[in-house]
């Protein structure tokens, strides 16, 4: 099997729908107003590197991590209808008000998704107790496989669970157009017949082909408009990271845990 693997946001073109919108190549740390709170309780449970304190005893991050910009989302993207483990409709546009934070997932991953969604939970569970101003979204970029089951499964295995974590899958056109529109790379890649393949953690099935995609964390103030945007792997605390998933991990996902790149954020 090809293993679940991310491609550095820096080598791809990304797969951009017409009317989608661009990413500025400048990058810059002032301009994070979407989430200045989340994006500082990013820093500290990840480790990150190049991060500066402030003198107010606060962190900011530093010119070489994230992209800030200013965009806001069109109507046809704030209101694709996405599905929760409960089975209940969240649209975009219902977050309104909200800073809401949203990262690429994939439930079967071996590399470095459970690495995200071990540092999106625990910045989520770092949220003082009683907010609920921001909203940290996992969506899937397999549907097919990540059904409402499949992903409640996963979101259980993040315990104790924050309430403000909530994790979506939805039709293949909606998750597609999102990701198209974001610029989320994504490659589907079959597992040859006879290879060994790895087993789905939840069901035991065999997996039959992989979706190679990119690491990108969206930040998202209260009008809607995207204000910043982190790409690659973080670095993560292993022991945050659910036994079950730990497991799962092939070589490079172990290495990307327990050793990661200088580079991630």
């Amino acid at each position: 099997m090809t293993p679940a693997r991310s491609t550095p946001a820096g080598s791809r073109s990304p797969v951009l729908e017409p009317g989608a919108r661009t990413r500025t190549a400048a990058t810059r740390a002032g301009a994070l107003a979407v989430a200045a709170l989340t994006t500082v309780t990013l820093a500290a449970c990840s480790a990150t590197p190049g991060v500066s304190a402030t003198s107010n005893g606060s962190t900011t991050p530093a010119p070489s991590v994230g992209t800030a910009l200013d965009a806001p989302l069109p109507a046809r993207i704030l209101d694709l209808p996405f599905t929760t483990t409960t089975g209940s409709t969240l649209r975009l546009r219902d977050l309104t008000g909200k800073l809401v934070v949203i990262s690429d997932a994939m439930s079967l991953c071996q590399e470095t998704c459970p690495l995200d969604t071990a540092t999106i939970v625990n910045t989520a569970r770092a949220e003082p107790d009683g907010a609920n101003d921001t909203v940290f979204l996992s969506i899937t970029v397999d549907p097919k496989r990540d059904t409402r089951a499949q992903l409640a499964a996963y979101r259980r295995l993040f315990t104790p669970t924050p309430p403000n974590w909530l994790v979506l899958t939805g039709a293949a056109a909606t998750v597609d157009t999102l990701w198209d529109y974001l610029g989320v790379w994504r490659q589907k890649v079959t597992n040859p017949p006879g290879t060994a393949r790895p087993r789905n953690w939840r069901t035991g099935q065999p997996l039959t082909y992989d979706i190679q995609h990119s690491d990108e964390v969206f930040f998202l103030n209260r009008h809607g408009h995207e204000r910043f945007v982190l790409e690659g792997p973080p670095h993560t605390i292993p022991d945050t990271l659910p036994t079950t998933l730990s497991t799962f991990l092939n070589d490079q996902g172990h290495h990307n845990l327990v050793a990661p790149d200088p580079t991630n954020w």
